[in-house]
C-alpha cells in the first residue's frame, strides 16, 4: 500500500513538472506550436511573460493569444508583436540576421528592428508646413533660425538655409562653433530652460573664447525608400526630419568640469566670465527611422569627433528580415491626414551686436541694439548702422510665428574704427 502511494504521488509530482514547461503539452485550452529558426542559428529568443530562455531551433507551445517575441544575435534583435489568426494551430517564423546586416550601414553597435506592431509614424505630406526663413550664411553674422531639439539630452537644432536640409544640434551649456556645410561661423552657446508646464525657453549669445570648445560629427541619414521619419533620442523635428538630411552633432568623449567662458553681455555691455560647472559625456546617439508599411528601425550609433558618417537603411530588405510562413510580416498603411496648423502673423525679432548699432527695419528707425519686438511675418529689409557706417544690410524672410535671432559680431568693426564697446 505505502508503494503504491509512493508512485502515485511521484507521478503526480512528474506531471506538474512537465506543466512548468512550455512546449510540452503545459497549456489548457487551445494552442499553438511556434518554431522558431534563424540565420544564423543559435539565437536567444525570450518570449515576454514566459520565465524560461529558448536557442533557435526552438519548438514551443503557447496559448492561442499575441505574444511579444524577441530574437537576439550579436547586436541584432528582432521584436515580433505575434498575433495567431483564429483556429492558426501552427506558426513558423523565420529570422535572417544576415539581411539585417545587409540593410544597415553606419556605426551602430546594437539594433532593434519591430514587426507586427503596425506603428504609424507622421508623413512629410501630414507635417508640411511652409518653409522657415533664415539668413544667407555669414561667417561674421551669428544668425539661423532655432528650433527646439530633443530634451534628454537637451539641444537645440540650428538650420542656416530653408532650402538645404542641414541642421546643427547645440547641446545645453556647451561653447560651440556654428559651421554649415564645413565653413565654421560664430561662437556660440545656447542655454535652455525647461519649465513644469511642459514650456521652455532658450538663451543663445555668442563667446569670445572658451577653456572647451566642443567638437562635431556629420551624420548623413539616408533610407530606401527616402521620406523615412527620423528621430534622435526619440525627438522628431516636425515638418523637418525626413530623409534625406545632414545633422552635425557634438561628440564628447568625457565629461568637462568648470568650464570658463568669456562673452560679452549685451545688456551690461561689457565681458564677463560665466563658469559651467559641468558638461556631460555624449558619444553614442539613439537613431531611429520609420515608414508606413514598414518594419519601425531603432540603432545606437558610437561616434568619434571630427568625422562624417552615411546612416543608412534599406526598408526594402529589413522588410525580408523576418518571414512568418514563409511571408514578409504585412504591416498596415494608415491614410494620410493633413494636419492643421496655424500660421501667425508675427515673429518674435530679435537682433544682438557687441556695439550698439542703429536698427532700420524696411527703412524705418525703430530703435538700438539690443532689439526685441514682434515684428510683421514675411520679408523684411534689415539696416544696421554705426553712425553712417552701414554694418549690415539685407532682406531676411523671418518666417512666421515663433523666434527669429541675428546677432552682428562687431569685432572687426571694433578693430577698424578703433570702437571700445561700452
Amino acid at each position: 500500500m505505502f508503494q503504491k502511494r509512493h508512485v502515485f504521488t511521484t507521478l503526480i509530482m512528474f506531471l506538474l513538472a512537465l506543466s512548468a514547461i512550455p512546449g510540452v503539452n503545459a497549456f489548457n485550452g487551445n494552442t499553438i506550436m511556434l518554431k522558431i529558426e534563424s540565420k544564423p542559428s543559435n539565437a536567444v529568443v525570450i518570449i515576454e511573460g514566459i520565465n524560461k530562455t529558448f536557442k533557435t531551433p526552438a519548438v514551443i507551445e503557447l496559448p492561442a493569444r499575441s505574444w511579444i517575441i524577441k530574437i537576439s544575435s550579436g547586436n541584432y534583435t528582432v521584436l515580433y508583436n505575434l498575433t495567431p489568426s483564429r483556429g492558426e494551430r501552427f506558426i513558423k517564423m523565420v529570422v535572417y540576421f544576415g539581411r539585417i546586416d545587409l540593410a544597415v550601414k553606419g556605426p551602430f553597435k546594437n539594433i532593434t528592428v519591430k514587426y507586427g506592431f503596425n506603428i504609424t509614424v507622421p508623413t512629410k505630406e501630414e507635417e508640411y508646413v511652409p518653409p522657415v526663413a533664415a539668413p544667407f550664411w555669414d561667417e561674421e553674422v551669428c544668425g539661423g533660425i532655432i528650433m527646439f531639439g530633443p530634451r534628454n539630452p537637451p539641444m537645440v537644432i540650428y538650420k542656416y538655409d530653408n532650402r538645404d536640409p542641414y541642421y546643427q544640434l547645440f547641446l545645453n551649456s556647451t561653447p560651440s562653433i556654428e559651421e554649415y556645410r564645413g565653413r565654421k561661423g560664430c561662437k556660440m552657446i545656447e542655454m535652455i530652460y525647461y519649465f513644469g508646464n511642459d514650456s521652455a525657453m532658450a538663451r543663445g549669445f555668442p563667446y569670445r573664447k572658451a577653456s572647451f570648445i566642443v567638437h562635431n560629427s556629420l551624420l548623413s541619414i539616408d533610407t530606401q525608400p527616402e521620406n523615412a521619419t527620423a528621430y534622435i533620442f526619440d525627438f522628431h523635428r516636425f515638418g523637418e526630419w525626413f530623409t534625406p538630411f545632414d545633422v552635425l552633432v557634438p561628440v564628447i568623449m568625457e565629461p568637462q568640469r568648470n568650464v570658463s567662458l568669456v562673452h560679452y553681455d549685451f545688456e551690461l555691455r561689457n565681458l564677463t566670465t560665466t563658469v559651467i560647472p559641468h558638461i556631460p559625456e555624449l558619444h553614442t546617439y539613439k537613431i531611429s527611422l520609420g515608414h508606413n508599411g514598414y518594419p519601425f528601425f531603432e540603432g545606437w550609433v558610437e561616434l568619434r569627433p571630427d568625422q562624417s558618417y552615411n546612416i543608412g537603411v534599406n526598408f526594402n530588405i529589413l522588410k525580408s528580415a523576418l518571414t512568418v510562413n514563409g511571408n514578409e510580416v504585412e504591416m498596415q498603411v494608415p491614410k494620410t491626414k493633413k494636419i492643421k496648423y496655424y500660421l501667425p502673423n508675427t515673429t518674435l525679432l530679435v537682433i544682438n551686436s557687441t556695439v550698439a548699432l542703429d536698427v532700420y527695419i524696411d527703412g524705418s528707425y525703430v530703435g538700438k541694439t539690443p532689439f526685441k519686438d514682434e515684428v510683421p511675418s514675411g520679408e523684411h529689409d534689415i539696416l544696421l548702422k554705426f553712425g553712417s557706417y552701414v554694418v549690415y544690410h539685407k532682406k531676411l524672410n523671418i518666417g512666421y510665428g515663433g523666434r527669429f535671432r541675428l546677432t552682428v559680431y562687431t569685432a572687426y568693426l571694433e578693430r577698424a574704427l578703433k570702437i571700445v564697446p561700452s
